[in-house]
């Protein structure tokens, strides 16, 4: 490691780019493990958060849901699917399957949320689905919706910046050398004394 540090020459650079690099490689890092975990999941999306009551009791809002790719006649009634649907154009849907029709080698899906009487309007194809939900972990969802009301996500980036750059801007105090030679020559004084 210390030829590393010595071949890019680490102690020289300033304070305020080994942080950079420092949160470059934490992002770096965050996002291939994420990329990984994508590739294991078989989906481009493989976290979701419940956003609304509708499968409540069984997944309230706020959960973080782990999703999974599974092929079309591995998708059941009663599994729980995140999908893409025309009648609810603004985020994917979070619903459990509760009939699947093959009709002309087509798989149908129609689902219904926990919370909600009726069934879907309409039924959904496998094109359509973003994954099968494996795992859900209450409550860490809440902290993806706190930042997606209005002002928060800007807030806590300002406040991680003045975190993160502030302490390089200010100027570090030098040791007070006269204070230093005080100490020094008083410790020689006692020194002669004894």
């Amino acid at each position: 490691m210390e030829k590393v540090r010595q071949t890019i020459k680490w102690n020289q650079w300033p304070e305020i780019a080994q942080t950079g690099f420092f949160i470059a490689i934490i992002i770096g890092a965050t996002l291939g493990g994420f990329v990984l975990f994508s590739w294991g999941m078989g989906t481009s999306t493989p976290l979701v958060v419940v956003t609304s009551q509708s499968m409540s009791p069984t997944l309230e809002r706020g959960h973080l849901l782990i999703l999974q790719k599974q092929a079309p006649e591995d998708i059941v009634v009663d599994d729980v699917i995140v999908f893409h649907a025309t009648w609810h154009p603004e985020a994917p849907v979070v619903h459990r399957v509760v009939q699947v029709d093959n009709v002309s080698g087509e798989l149908h899906y129609w689902t219904q949320g926990d919370n909600n009487i009726h069934v879907d309007p309409t039924y959904t194809v496998y094109e359509d689905i973003v994954g099968v939900m494996v795992f859900a972990i209450p409550f860490i969802g809440h902290i993806t919706l706190a930042l997606q009301e209005p002002g928060v996500l800007p807030l806590v980036i300002v406040v991680l910046i003045v975190i993160i750059i502030l302490p390089e801007l200010v100027p570090k105090k030098e040791p007070d050398d006269s204070k230093a030679d005080a100490d020094s020559s008083e410790a020689s004084t006692d020194e002669l004394n004894s």
